[in-house]
């Protein structure tokens, strides 16, 4: 009777023995696929952003290759600038290179180089009339949507188009067409200014 208690004891715990060798080898099977797991994604997550870079840097280098710097003279530094939509009814900021291709260059600057009538408004912070005017010329700018392009140059960031200009006054507006460039310092009326650009679309 004793043997069979023994036997069957043995039995018993050497069952519990195995499941718990069972439980234990499942347990670091499921470890070592979450870890596989993991490693795949991280993988996948990196080759996806390496292919999305190199993908994003092509795409800039082919815009870069494509835009054009013909309006570049020899000797000054070439920037690309993505052109935008002309006459599109808004007052465009550009700084000192941008108006180099898009209004006149270095070399040349008092010949006018765009693509169609454009009004430059030169201001700056601190010039009350240049505040003065700013509605007018976003008005100006909505009325002469698809004709006239407008831009505005913040004077006190590109002191150089200050320089190369002469101007020592605030505002001074720009008004260009054909080859013409037309400078006016002060401020004017909203009629006024709208007189101007019909004389230089006549132009």
């Amino acid at each position: 009777m004793k043997l069979i208690i023994k036997i069957a004891l043995g039995i018993i715990l050497a069952l519990f023995v195995l499941v718990g060798i069972v439980t234990c080898v499942g347990g670091c099977l499921d470890f070592d696929e979450e870890l596989q797991t993991e490693e795949y994604e991280e993988g996948s997550s990196d080759e996806y952003e390496e292919e999305s870079s190199d993908e994003y840097y092509e795409d800039e280098e082919e815009m870069d290759n494509n835009a054009s710097n013909d309006n570049v003279a020899p000797g000054e530094e070439s920037t690309i600038v993505v052109p935008a939509n002309w006459g599109d009814g808004t007052c465009r900021p550009i700084n000192a290179k941008q108006f180099y291709q898009l209004v006149a260059s270095k070399k040349n600057y008092d010949t006018y180089i765009g693509e169609g009538p454009c009004v430059v408004d030169f201001w700056a912070d601190w010039c009350g009339y240049c505040k003065q005017i700013d509605p007018y010329m976003k008005a100006l700018a909505k009325k002469y949507k698809g004709l006239v392009q407008f831009y505005k140059v913040n004077a006190d960031e590109n002191e150089e188009l200050m320089q190369l200009y002469g101007i020592d006054g605030l505002p001074t507006i720009f008004f260009c067409n054909g080859e013409d460039i037309q400078m006016n310092s002060g401020a004017q009326s909203q009629e006024e200014f709208d007189k101007m650009i019909q004389q230089m679309l006549e132009m």
